[in-house]
């Protein structure tokens, strides 16, 4: 039996156990013979719709667009927007819009700052980068001033 599909899929449909493995392996041997290899995409949305109800991701999906930093650290608030983040792929189609919905959800000093992050199209990672650094600098100013 044929489990691993395609590149794209291999590696976490090899890490699948027990129900979801089970799952899946029905699902492969079941498919016509010389069907085209799954795609990253087919398979996201098997594995969503079969162990996440669309209720929960509609739930985690508008979570992610009331996200804001609040009273989290720059660092908290990404682990929080990566996590929620993949309920919300249609809305992050780009790298672009996913630190342009970063940026929005920071407070208000450091996104003030970020601003020109926006223009140069500068990486998720750098703005995450920038912005611990940003949160830090401001920080420390804190301590100074007491």
């Amino acid at each position: 039996m044929r489990i691993l599909e395609s590149h794209g899929v291999d590696f976490t449909i090899f890490q699948l156990e027990g129900r979801a493995c089970r799952w899946l392996q029905s699902y492969l041997l079941g498919r016509l013979a010389g069907s085209p290899p799954m795609t990253w995409s087919q398979f996201t949305q098997l594995f969503l719709d079969r162990y996440i109800p669309l209720s929960e991701r509609e739930e985690l999906r508008y979570q992610f667009e009331q996200l804001e930093q609040g009273q989290m650290s720059v660092t908290d608030y990404e682990a929080r927007f990566s996590e929620l983040s993949h309920h919300a792929l249609m809305i992050l189609s780009t790298d672009a819009e996913k630190v342009k919905r970063f940026l929005a959800g920071l407070h208000s000093g450091i996104r003030a700052n970020m601003a020109r992050e926006i223009e140069m199209g500068t990486s998720y990672q750098l703005v995450v980068e920038i912005a611990r650094r940003i949160e830090g600098y401001r920080q420390r100013g804190r301590e100074q001033m007491q």
